[in-house]
C-alpha cells in the first residue's frame, strides 16, 4: 500500500465524518423548527462529537487523530435511528437523510480503520485529496433525493373536497394528532391528513384499520361499520408505551 493510498483513507475517513455531522446537524434544525428545540440536547451533543471528529481528522494527518475520528464515529451511532428512513423511500426527506448518515458511518469506520492499518504498517506520506470515493458517495446521494422526490409525487394520496365533505379531519402535525380527542356521529367517517414531512400511519387495531399516509398525503377512513365507543389509534412508527403519536376517538351512540 503507498503513501498516497494510505493518505486518500484519511481523506475519505474525513469527508465520512463530515456526512455524518451534516445529517446530525439537519436533525438539529428540523427539531428547531417542528419542535421548537424540544428534546434537541442528545442531538446538538452528537452533532458536537461528529463535528469535532470531523475537525480533528481534516486537521491532524496523526495515527491518534484517526483514531479519535473513529471513536467520534461510534459515539455517533446514537443517531441510528435515522437510518430506518431507508425504508421510507417515498419520503425525501428521511430518505435523503438516511442516506447521507448511513453512508458517513460507513465510509469513515471503513476508511479509518484501513489507514490506521496502513500508517501502522508504512510510514504514512502527506495527505492528498482523493475524488473519486466522495464523488461516487455524492451521486448515490443524489441519485437517492430525485428518486425519493420522483416516489413522493407519485404515491402522494389526496381526497378530493367532494369527497371530504361532512368528514371530520384529524391532521397528524409536528409528531402530533390534532385534534387528540375527536367526538363523532355514529356511522361517519374520518379524514385523515399528514401535515408532516415524514412518513406516519393511522392505526386503530380495535377496528382493524391501519393506514400509512406519506408525506402530505390524506385519507379517508369509514368507521360507518363502528359500533358507539371509545376507541384509541395510534401511529405504530411513531409511538410506543403509550406514548408518542396517539389519539382518542368517540363514536357517540
Amino acid at each position: 500500500m503507498t503513501d498516497r493510498e494510505r493518505a486518500a483513507h484519511a481523506t475519505t475517513q474525513t469527508f465520512g465524518l463530515g456526512l455524518v455531522t451534516a445529517a446530525l446537524l439537519a436533525v438539529v434544525i428540523l427539531t428547531f423548527v417542528l419542535f421548537d428545540g424540544e428534546d434537541v440536547v442528545m442531538f446538538v451533543i452528537l452533532t458536537a462529537i461528529a463535528g469535532g471528529a470531523t475537525f480533528l481528522t481534516w486537521r491532524f494527518d496523526t495515527q491518534w487523530a484517526r483514531a479519535l475520528g473513529l471513536v467520534g464515529t461510534v459515539l455517533s451511532l446514537g443517531g441510528f435511528f435515522l437510518g430506518f428512513g431507508l425504508f421510507q423511500v417515498f419520503s425525501p426527506i428521511e430518505f435523503t437523510l438516511a442516506m447521507v448518515y448511513v453512508l458517513g458511518v460507513l465510509l469513515s469506520l471503513v476508511t479509518g480503520i484501513m489507514a490506521i492499518v496502513a500508517s501502522a504498517r508504512h510510514k504514512a506520506g502527506p495527505s492528498r485529496r482523493e475524488p473519486l470515493v466522495p464523488k461516487v458517495a455524492l451521486g448515490l446521494i443524489g441519485i437517492a433525493a430525485v428518486v425519493s422526490v420522483a416516489g413522493f409525487f407519485v404515491s402522494r394520496q389526496t381526497v378530493s373536497d367532494a369527497e371530504a365533505a361532512g368528514a371530520t379531519e384529524i391532521d397528524m402535525v409536528k409528531f402530533e394528532f390534532s385534534p387528540e380527542t375527536s367526538t363523532v356521529p355514529a356511522s361517519t367517517t374520518i379524514l385523515v391528513k399528514n401535515a408532516d414531512p415524514f412518513t406516519h400511519d393511522f392505526t386503530l387495531d380495535a377496528l382493524d384499520i391501519s393506514e400509512p399516509l406519506g408525506p402530505g398525503s390524506e385519507v379517508l377512513v369509514d368507521l360507518s361499520a363502528a359500533a358507539p365507543g371509545t376507541y384509541e389509534y395510534v401511529c405504530t412508527l411513531h409511538s410506543s408505551d403509550g406514548e408518542g403519536m396517539i389519539g382518542t376517538i368517540v363514536i357517540e351512540g
